[in-house]
């Protein structure tokens, strides 16, 4: 009896060596060389972990080369996606209302370079008259600053002072005119700007014409019928996100330029047209647009009135105006449909803005909201129900 509850014993410890992944003997004690082939697995592991960690990071820098070298083509693609989607709802309402699709994004894109040529030609006169006034506004601007221009120049030979310690003497730098060629740079910076106009009309047609057939295929190509509703799903989530957000910014934005408009008029500073329609595009930016107009403000305040105080008055007013737009409505109106984390909305910013810059900055919030959409959707079906 004795024997054979020794004998159960030592299989039982033989059982749970080996569910432990050690090696025993006949008598159920680990064996040393089991160990070592944990220890070996456990590296084994962990070589392989970092292995797929190194090519995920070589993958995300060789995704943000690609990004870089060829944003030239991709910044007005991507924007053409982003509008689509959001306009694709309403082609699909007008498709059932007997419109074609093709029909309806050809009114839909010829209506949307009408208003912005109208912006344009709007526009073109007023900016034309501060660009004019350049050479004035920058002497107006010295005059009012005059009595911070001694403070200033000690603190840049301050730090001149600094920066020369240690540094060896440099011979005089030649200083050489070349020959104006103001043409040729106005035409290289309006060339790719036209290009990158008519690219994103042509992505933003061809894009409404064929969106359903696009979504289509894609879902198509997903093998399993899970997967296949779960593009679906990342589909409809992306456009109910962007949509809610777009639209809802946009009439937000709209507000707040006519209310800088209406400020501007009252204040008597010139051109409030021009100030209203800046104020609206730029609040798209979070946190640097405002700070840009409120920046814009201050020097239009300052060149157009003669004391100071009284010249920065437009800009103080706009921002009482974006603080309670910021604080108030926009986290009232857009925090209820779209949630967005702070950090994540400046990571976002940081990153695009790096990536394909002033252009990027616009683009940031669309893509973060997208790629959140994609994210809850793919986490959603793999989350377990729970209980209650």
């Amino acid at each position: 009896m004795r024997g054979e509850a020794g004998d159960t014993v030592n299989i039982q410890r033989g059982v749970i060596g080996e569910a432990a992944g050690q090696a025993t003997d006949q008598m159920g004690h680990p064996v040393r060389g089991g160990l070592r082939g944990a220890r070996s697995g456990q590296a084994d592991l962990l070589w392989l972990r970092l292995s797929q960690l190194a090519a995920i990071t070589l993958a995300a820098l060789a995704l943000a080369g690609v990004l870089v070298v060829a944003r030239a083509v991709l910044i007005p693609i991507v924007a053409a996606v982003i509008i689509g989607s959001v306009i694709g709802p309403f082609i699909e309402a007008l498709a059932r209302r007997g419109i074609p699709s093709p029909v309806a994004a050809v009114l839909i894109v010829i209506a949307m370079v009408a208003a912005f040529y109208g912006a344009t030609t709007v526009l073109a006169g007023p900016l034309a008259s501060w660009i004019e006034r350049a050479p004035e506004i920058g002497e107006i601007l010295r005059e009012r600053f005059a009595t911070l221009r001694p403070a200033v120049q000690r603190m840049l030979s301050f730090v001149e002072a600094l920066e020369s310690i240690g540094r060896a003497t440099e011979p005089p730098v030649a200083v050489t005119i070349s020959d104006s060629r103001m043409l040729e740079s106005a035409i290289g910076m309006v060339t790719p700007a036209l290009g990158a106009l008519i690219l994103f009309v042509g992505s933003l047609l061809f894009f409404l014409a064929g969106r359903i057939q696009i979504k289509r295929k894609v879902v198509q190509a997903i093998g399993p019928r899970a997967g296949r509703l779960t593009a679906l799903k990342v589909f409809r989530e992306i456009e109910t996100r962007l949509g809610t957000y777009l639209v809802t910014a946009t009439f937000i934005n709209v507000g707040l330029g006519v209310a800088t408009g209406l400020l501007t008029w009252s204040l008597g500073l010139p051109t409030p047209i021009m100030w209203a329609v800046l104020a609206a595009v730029l609040n798209y930016i979070p946190y640097v647009g405002p700070a840009a107009m409120t920046l814009v403000l201050a020097m239009v305040g300052i060149v157009s009135f003669p004391n100071l105080v009284e010249g920065l008055l437009p800009a103080a007013l706009f921002v009482v105006i974006t603080s309670i737009e910021g604080q108030f409505l926009t986290p009232l109106i857009v925090g209820r449909r779209v949630a967005l984390n702070p950090f994540a909305v400046f990571l976002s910013m940081a990153l695009w803005t790096w990536l394909w810059g002033p252009v990027g900055t616009f683009l940031s919030v669309p893509l973060l909201i997208a790629a959140m959409a994609l994210v809850d959707a793919l986490l959603a079906a793999r989350r377990p129900q729970l209980p209650g």
